[in-house]
């Protein structure tokens, strides 16, 4: 383990990528990640600036807001990335529209986040992503 910074429950830091268009959002959901003991690697406030970064930081976790300025959305950043580097991924949305819900859920997110999101919402992705990834309760190893 050289070197490698542990949370206090002894496991690693989370690497974070946050793609939402309210600046305020995107700034209290960083500090809430950080202050829970993890990383936020990047922030886009829309599809064409989040897909880039998410491909170069390669984060544990992308929390994605469904509703994003310009021309495509948050289910589209979702797309792209199982398609060109799958990962875990949560929604962040104010929104139930059964339509949005329903095309949203064909991508498989592991959760959805119902905004203002707090730090349990933030623990259960935590804990969905380790579990996901192999690091946490449930997994195989």
């Amino acid at each position: 383990m050289g070197g490698e910074i542990l949370n206090q429950d002894g496991s690693s830091p989370l690497r974070f990528y946050i793609v939402e268009d309210n600046a305020v959002i995107a700034l209290d959901l960083s500090w809430r990640i950080e202050h829970l003991g993890h990383t936020v690697v990047g922030v886009a406030e829309s599809a064409d600036e989040a897909i880039p970064g998410i491909l170069d930081t390669l984060p544990d976790c992308v929390l994605i807001d469904i509703m994003l300025r310009g021309d495509s959305d948050g289910i589209h950043v979702a797309e792209e990335i199982t398609r060109r580097s799958p990962r875990p991924f949560a929604f962040l949305t104010a929104y139930s529209e059964a339509g949005i819900v329903e095309r949203a859920g064909k991508t498989n997110p592991i959760a959805y986040l119902v905004k203002p999101v707090k730090d349990y919402d933030l623990l259960r992705v935590i804990k969905l992503v380790r579990e996901a990834t192999g690091e946490g309760p449930g997994s195989d190893q």
